[in-house]
């Protein structure tokens, strides 16, 4: 038969769609809300990731006007000066700046606060204007004079000590949201005491593999967390770190980022499934019409263009949806967690556009080979080896430690669920129907899935979909719980029974006498801290009286000889016990052993306890000395903690459970993410099973009619529909439970310890399983009852 010309295809094309979408809206309003479901993931976990990082990065003291960390053993102004030849030469491909950065603490009117001095026109010109830097970088006072970059606060505060720091008379500059006093590199030597010492070069790399990281982390914010720093620049003698590794802060908060991003991407994946399962059940229902469009001269490539333009334009109405609905949820969920909302720029449109109408739009192509031609017959052992490759890559994925194999071995957990899993528990379901007397059970259960199936009718991909949604929620809620009760143990183990001072103006610490004096107090404990190096890279440097009473805070029998390192630096750094640590802190290098090892849910950046009896070691003012705890007799903690609140108003004063309650609150905020996401996927997947239901009942008429024929009234043909819509969602909770306990598995053994540097003990919680999988069956059922209804009360075929 001669074909058509294009003009009368397209129209004959177009009709066919309209007239399909006016009787069978379901497959494509599913799709739409499908769509705008997962958009409204992508787009929230991309909000609410740069809100978490802008504020840990805040948290974090700011200052990162660069990319990357150089440092070294002994470093020194000579060092610089020898790096920084090189990279006049041209021998330091992609470093775009250079400068030396020197980090310690100085005393203000009684305070300890943190200096940092760099050189200002060592490469201002590629760093741009961070807080303070721009002021000392524009300004030529720090040629003539010893110029302080402060906050407004701390300016009063230096002119009450007559305008003297260290003994020192500075100029300064009020800077606001500065954080810290900056200083150039000269003036920061003498005002620590510290001539001709640095503490790192800071460097800024504009090379082809940090853009590509920048455009990567742009499309999955925090994907750097699990990127192997392959763009790190390579320097003889020199151990060079990326910020994300030097800046514990921001490496954490990445990798709360790259989570986040892992289950909004799941919510796509869910999405996708259902664009699939739609397009399948489109292709079955619509064999005949393709066939007969064929006859009249349709080719095939423009059924596909058809149907993938269908797909475009519901996805994109869909992610116009879901864009601002996640723009909405995400200052909802910033609000809660206390952060400020991210506002949406041209990447979260981009991103949001681009994965929703691509999802929809993909599907059909993935399933438009089959149309106007039979399906090619596959080879038996192909799925098998498949299988067996993807089980090898699985395991090379786990024994492989990074972040980014860990989450590799997630995705092919959940994709051989899907291909071998649900179908192998859908045919055991099938092969137990003999041993059922009940004919309409035996004929529900012989209605699952078969393996193998592609049949459009199969809500086999929803099924696997749902499955896939509660068993992460079930991973997630064990990781969650069993995180919660490691942390719930180091509180009862870490907070002393007591009272919390930090005093940043110093009078807390001249006052000690009176404290120890107050009636129910029983001893005073003191904390120093300061910033340090090891080796490897930073670290917070904390002392204390390690006696055997402190160290068994921290999980240690007796008192250590040397330092206690928590088990975020002993991973970041391959430090364990008995290994020596170099640190340089305040000018001085230490070599202390490693005694104990401990976990710190607490902090993400790498923190060493010193015993005090090594402060004889360093300089005087090298710590800040303004945090202690007021041990108290039982029943005295808030009384005490009153009277230092009236004595001391400028200071923070808690007691032990305040500081529990604040944890706890501050723990159960950074889930909320998590949990609103785990809940967006499971009304992805249960928005799936309802289309793919609504097109399964559509095609049993013919055994309602039987039915209805033999005697079975319509309430009876319902509960029939219903019982096998229970039973897909039985199944789908059968599969998911086991697949739920894998995904905690990998989740507390792999990716926390490579994300956060925190081990988490697995404990099997029945309170993790029983809402998410009450929640399969409900959604299951949910699904399934207005397709039921519509069945059995409003098919003209049951009589």
């Amino acid at each position: 038969m001669p074909g058509l010309d294009v003009g009368g295809g397209l129209a004959l094309l177009a009709k066919s769609q309209l007239r399909y979408a006016a009787r069978h809206p379901v497959g494509s309003v599913a799709t739409l809300v499908g769509t705008a479901l997962a958009v409204l993931a992508v787009t929230a976990v991309h909000l609410v990731s740069e809100s978490v990082r802008a504020g840990l990065d805040a948290a974090g003291g700011g200052a990162n006007w660069h990319t990357h960390v150089a440092t070294r053993a002994d470093l020194s102004e000579s060092d610089y000066f020898d790096l920084r030849r090189l990279w006049r030469r041209g021998e330091l491909p992609g470093v775009t700046a250079v400068f030396p950065v020197i980090d310690g603490y100085v005393q203000v009117s009684g305070r300890a606060k943190r200096l940092l001095g760099f050189d200002p026109l060592a490469g201002l010109q590629g760093v741009g204007d961070g807080a303070g830097l721009g002021v000392l970088g524009s300004s030529s006072r720090f040629l003539l004079q010893d110029v302080l970059a402060v906050e407004p606060s701390d300016a009063e505060a230096v002119r009450a000590a007559g305008g003297k720091v260290a003994n020192l008379p500075v100029a300064l500059e009020e800077v606001e949201g500065v954080g810290v006093l900056l200083a150039d590199l000269p003036t920061a030597q003498r005002l620590l005491r510290r001539e001709g010492e640095l503490d790192a070069i800071w460097l800024q790399t504009a090379n082809a593999t940090s853009r590509l990281v920048e455009w990567a982390d742009g499309l999955l914010p925090g994907i750097a967390a699990a990127l192997p720093d392959a763009g790190n620049p390579k320097i003889d003698g020199f151990r060079v770190t990326s910020l994300t590794q030097a800046n514990p802060t921001r490496r954490f908060a990445d990798a709360i980022a790259f989570n986040l991003g892992i289950l909004a991407l799941l919510s796509l994946l869910m999405a996708l499934f259902l664009a699939v399962q739609s397009s399948r059940a489109n292709n079955v229902r619509r064999r005949l019409e393709h066939e007969r469009l064929r006859a009249a001269g349709v080719s095939r490539a423009e059924l596909r263009s058809t149907a993938a333009a269908e797909g475009l334009l519901i996805g994109s109405l869909g992610s116009g949806l879901g864009l601002a609905a996640g723009a909405a949820l995400a200052d909802a969920l910033a609000a809660a967690g206390e952060l400020r909302p991210a506002a949406v720029d041209a990447w979260v449109v981009a991103k949001a556009l681009g994965c929703g109408a691509l999802a929809a739009a993909l599907a059909p192509l993935w399933t438009g080979w089959r149309v106007g031609g039979a399906q090619p017959s596959s080879r038996k052992w192909l799925p098998r080896v498949l299988g067996l490759a993807a089980a090898l890559v699985l395991a090379a994925c786990l024994a492989h430690a990074a972040l980014w194999s860990a989450f590799v071995a997630l995705l092919l957990i959940c994709l051989l669920h899907v291909a071998y899993a649900v179908p192998a528990l859908a045919g055991t379901a099938r092969a137990l129907a003999r041993f059922v007397k009940s004919l309409t059970m035996r004929a529900n259960l012989r209605s699952l899935p078969a393996p193998g199936s592609h049949d459009g009718s199969e809500p086999r991909l929803a099924l696997a979909a749902l499955s896939i949604a509660a068993a992460v929620a079930i991973g997630m809620g064990l990781m969650v719980e069993s995180l919660r009760r490691d942390f719930d143990a180091m509180l009862d183990q870490v907070l002393w029974d007591g009272v919390y001072l930090r005093d940043e103006t110093g009078g807390a610490t001249g006052d000690l006498a009176t404290i120890r004096g107050l009636p129910g107090v029983r001893d005073i404990r003191r904390y120093g801290e300061a910033p340090a190096r090891l080796a490897h890279g930073p670290v917070t440097v904390r002392m204390a009286d390690l006696d055997a009473a402190e160290a068994s805070r921290y999980g240690y029998s007796g008192a250590p000889a040397g330092a206690l390192l928590n088990e975020t630096a002993s991973r970041a750094y391959e430090l364990g016990v008995g290994d020596i640590a170099q640190i340089t802190l305040g000018g001085q290098r230490l070599s202390v052993p490693v005694a104990h090892v401990f976990r710190d849910y607490r902090a993400a950046s790498p923190t060493l306890i010193l015993p005090l009896a090594w402060q004889h070691r360093l300089p005087t003012d090298a710590l800040a000395w303004e945090q202690m705890v007021v041990l108290t007799e039982p029943g005295a903690a808030a009384a005490v903690a009153a009277t230092l609140r009236e004595r001391h108003p400028d200071a923070e004063v808690r007691d032990h459970a305040e500081i529990r309650a604040a944890a706890s609150a501050a723990f159960d905020r950074s889930f909320i993410v998590s949990t609103a996401l785990t809940a967006v996927a499971v009304g992805v997947a249960v928005v799936g099973l309802y289309a793919a239901l609504t097109a399964l009942q559509a095609n049993r008429e013919r055994e309602f009619r039987l039915l209805a024929a033999v005697g079975h009234s319509r309430v009876e043909i319902w509960r029939l529909a219903l019982t096998r819509t229970l039973a897909l969602g039985a199944l789908a909770a059968i599969a998911a439970a086991p697949l739920g306990v894998l995904i905690a598995w990998v989740l507390c053994a792999f990716v926390n310890p490579l994300a956060f540097g925190w081990s988490i003990n697995l404990r099997p919680v029945a309170s993790a399983f029983w809402l998410p999988l009450l929640l399969c069956l409900a959604g299951a059922l949910l699904a399934g009852v207005v397709p039921s209804y519509r069945s059995a009360f409003r098919s003209g075929s049951v009589g």
